[in-house]
């Protein structure tokens, strides 16, 4: 046996597994709980938003956070937050009410609630609120420093 041998180089000798892959009900016990938080904050009519939980845990998307580059929940938190903001979507498409967001609201709350809540971009943000990408941007830097301090 030679020194890199007898030593393991750092390793017990066993192959490294590969992380288990999860089954949507796994997933589900772990993660429900946040993505249906997610999902209550864009649609907040209980029965739709079981609905888009439903959707959430049989989508065949759910599998590929398997492989998703960051966490897991990283990736339910995704799906959740883009089944919720498709569903309200198709909601307010079929149903139009006035306009969920004060025009003159450029608070970084109100602007994280357009982007995160509402699913628009930072763009389309600037464009509803006349005001920049950059002013945009900063209001979400603004918005997670107020919330870690809190």
């Amino acid at each position: 046996m030679n020194e890199l041998e007898r030593a393991g180089n750092g390793v017990d000798g066993h192959a490294l597994s590969k992380p288990k892959t999860l089954t949507s009900l796994e997933v589900y016990d772990q993660y429900g709980a946040m993505a249906y938080g997610i999902i209550l904050q864009i649609l907040p009519q209980v029965h739709l938003a079981q609905e888009v939980l439903v959707s959430v845990f049989s989508s065949p998307q759910l599998q590929s956070c398997n492989s998703y580059p960051f966490t897991f929940a990283a990736c339910v938190i995704k799906l959740a937050r883009a089944k919720a903001v498709e569903a309200k979507r198709k909601l307010t498409a079929l149903a139009p009410a006035g306009a969920e967001y004060a025009p003159g609201d450029t608070s970084p709350q109100s602007i994280f609630d357009l982007a995160f809540r509402q699913g628009f971009t930072p763009d389309e943000v600037a464009g509803k609120l006349n005001i920049s990408k950059k002013e945009v941007l900063r209001s979400f830097h603004e918005f997670f420093k107020s919330y870690r301090n809190a």
